[in-house]
């Protein structure tokens, strides 16, 4: 490498570094670690200043859940028979006993007709059994029959009762079967799943429909354990629903008694006044009571923000002090919440 070159190379690395070294900042002057004193300033006599006052309330802690229904219904097919309809769809209202599906009925229709015609058939057997049981009492009492003749006669008469009983079990069972073809609604409530299409074939079992009843939603939540032991059954808690904006309140229904090994939680059901709004799956939340907590509040106005920084002006022997604080984010009754940054008793002017 020439002379030349070298010296150019030490320029450039000079360069360099200095450039690094004065945006690091090592030209500017530092301050030590510690505490800087602020600039104070005069109290003016027409000042309005607080209080920084502690306030303990009561402490809730929010469980998230989701809304359902306490009474929710799957509705199943009973026998393996092709759909001829559906009659309702996601979000329809239906009555208790409203046809929702209708399947193919013409085997078990012709299976009817046939127990009937059978049927038919075994009480006219019947009715010539008893008329021949009659005329064989009548020949008996003349003594032109023998006993044996009157006890066959009474054994057909039996025989034919029997039938006409077998038979006529068949053709409750046939239209019972028949029955199965218009499934009903059990319960009064809203659709919410539609499992099945026309032309699809049903098997015993197969869920074809889902139900819940609108009038009896709750919120399902899981409570940590320590908290779920101080509520009990009929405790009225608040409910807040993100999608309404809204802040209800309900009873407690139901404590389940078993609590989940890896959360350690116990699943708290509260009831929800009835609206129109609510919806089985929605999310929302249950303010569980815990205690008591303590909180220091000042005037919201008191708070001043540059950016993301927020200040106070203290008051403090006549004269005024900036000081920065965090504040809880929110403000309950004009007030904001102080997490840091004062004590109790301090003075701040507005």
């Amino acid at each position: 490498m020439t002379p030349r070159k070298l010296v150019a190379g030490i320029i450039v690395f000079i360069a360099i570094s200095l450039a690094v070294a004065w945006l690091s900042g090592w030209f500017e002057e530092k301050i030590q670690p510690g505490h800087a004193q602020l600039a104070r300033t005069q109290l003016s006599t027409n000042a309005s200043i607080a209080v920084v006052e502690r306030v303990v309330d009561p402490a809730v802690e929010w469980a998230s859940g989701a809304i359902e229904s306490a009474r929710r219904t799957t509705v199943a097919a009973r026998i393996l028979a092709r759909i001829e309809d559906v009659h309702v769809g996601a979000g329809d209202e239906v009555a208790k006993g409203d046809v929702l599906v209708t399947l193919d009925a013409r085997d078990l229709q012709a299976r009817v007709q046939q127990a009937r015609e059978s049927l038919k058939a075994s009480e006219a057997q019947r009715d010539l059994a008893r008329q021949e049981l009659a005329r064989t009492e009548e020949l008996l009492k003349r003594r032109v029959a023998t006993q044996q003749r009157f006890d066959q006669a009474s054994s057909n008469l039996r025989v034919a009762e029997a039938q006409v009983d077998r038979l006529l079990q068949g053709l409750n069972e046939a239209q019972t079967a028949l029955s199965y073809t218009e499934i009903r609604a059990p319960v009064a409530g809203r659709v919410i799943d539609r499992l099945a299409e026309r032309g699809d074939t049903t098997a015993p079992g197969q869920p074809l429909l889902r139900l819940y009843d609108p009038s009896v939603l709750r919120v399902e939540a899981p409570v940590r354990e320590s908290l779920a032991l101080g509520l009990k059954a009929g405790d009225i808690l608040q409910i807040e629903i993100f999608a309404l904006q809204e802040t209800l309140s309900g009873p407690i229904d139901e404590i389940v008694p078993y609590a989940e090994p890896g959360a350690r939680t116990l699943l708290v059901k509260v009831r929800l006044p009835s609206d129109a709004r609510v919806f089985a799956g929605m999310f929302a939340r249950v303010a569980v009571p815990a205690g008591e907590r303590a909180r220091l509040l000042i005037p919201a106005d008191a708070v001043m923000r540059i950016g993301q920084l927020e200040f106070v002006t203290i008051v403090k022997d006549g004269q005024t002090e900036r000081r920065m604080v965090t504040t809880g984010g929110g403000t309950v009754d004009g007030r904001s919440e102080i997490l840091s940054g004062l004590k109790e008793g301090e003075r701040v002017m507005r």
